[in-house]
């Protein structure tokens, strides 16, 4: 009986390794076009969501152009699959989408700078992902979306660099704030201001009542629409907050197609949020 007892045991430790593995953190869902579930759970992956090691990747019911993208913890891509003629392949950047999909591989290294932010953007996009999603609008695709940070001196903002890509010609601009969707403040929108943009000009407009923080910029030209996350920072906190977006801006650019450009946005306008929830001075 103990010999029994012994090789049971053996057999119950044998078998607690591999799922105990499978519980590591070893990556993110970090975009997603159909419905995907981990092999053995029912419950779909959603956008942003963290993933173990170990697990195998399924689509019950793939249709064409479904697809899912993994990065690992330092933030690189460590898997694409994509579906076509109701099968789903491994894609490699050189000999295309054409292997079977394996397990996700356990974590190796450890985070790095740009993996750990990453995590806690993620974290803030798998919470409630339509908060950053990109919503196309007919007759939008002209107006652009430049998202990023911008200097408020006392009540004036130059936003120049989110017009930049518009034609010339007048337009009706207005600022909302998004404070409440971090938490922090009270809601305030600007009054609408009409401006007659000139590319290459600097554009300064004066808000009275205007406070740093995370703002949409909503513009509109002949009934074309368009939007920008803006985050206005005061001139001390403006340097650092400007070179850490363009810095992980920079790190999502090298994910190349693989990750569609609106994918990109969406963890821009969520790492836009992160700085201003770090930002944002406790309630008095």
């Amino acid at each position: 009986m103990t010999w029994v007892r012994a090789v049971l045991a053996a057999i119950l430790l044998a078998g607690s390794g591999p799922s105990a593995s499978a519980q590591q953190k070893v990556g993110y869902v970090l975009q997603m076009e159909g419905t995907w579930t981990l092999d053995g759970a029912s419950h779909p992956l959603g956008m942003g969501q963290a993933l173990p090691g170990g697990a195998l990747l399924l689509n019950a019911a793939p249709r064409d152009e479904d697809n899912i993208v993994v990065a690992d913890l330092k933030g690189e891509i460590i898997k694409t699959v994509r579906c076509k003629s109701g099968a789903c392949k491994e894609c490699h950047e050189l000999a295309g989408c054409h292997d079977p999909i394996r397990p996700l591989p356990n974590a190796k290294d450890k985070a790095t700078t740009f993996g750990t932010i990453l995590d806690a953007v993620l974290e803030l996009f798998a919470g409630k992902p339509d908060r950053y999603s990109i919503h196309r609008v007919r007759g939008s695709e002209s107006a652009g979306r430049r998202d990023g940070v911008a200097r408020l001196d006392g009540s004036t903002v130059d936003v120049s660099y989110f017009m930049e890509d518009q034609e010339s010609g007048p337009y009706e601009l207005q600022f909302v704030s998004l404070a409440r969707m971090s938490g922090n403040g009270k809601a305030w929108n600007s009054s609408p201001i009409t401006i007659n943009w000139n590319p290459g000009e600097s554009t300064p407009l004066a808000l009275k009542g205007i406070q740093p923080g995370l703002y949409l910029l909503s513009f509109e030209r002949k009934g074309a629409q368009g939007s920008a996350w803006v985050l206005l920072c005061d001139s001390d906190t403006y340097p650092s907050a400007a070179a850490s977006f363009e810095e992980f801006a920079k790190q999502m650019n090298m994910w190349g197609d693989g990750v569609t450009q609106d994918t990109k946005k969406s963890y821009q306008r969520a790492y836009l949020d992160y700085l201003a929830r770090k930002s944002a001075k406790p309630a008095q």
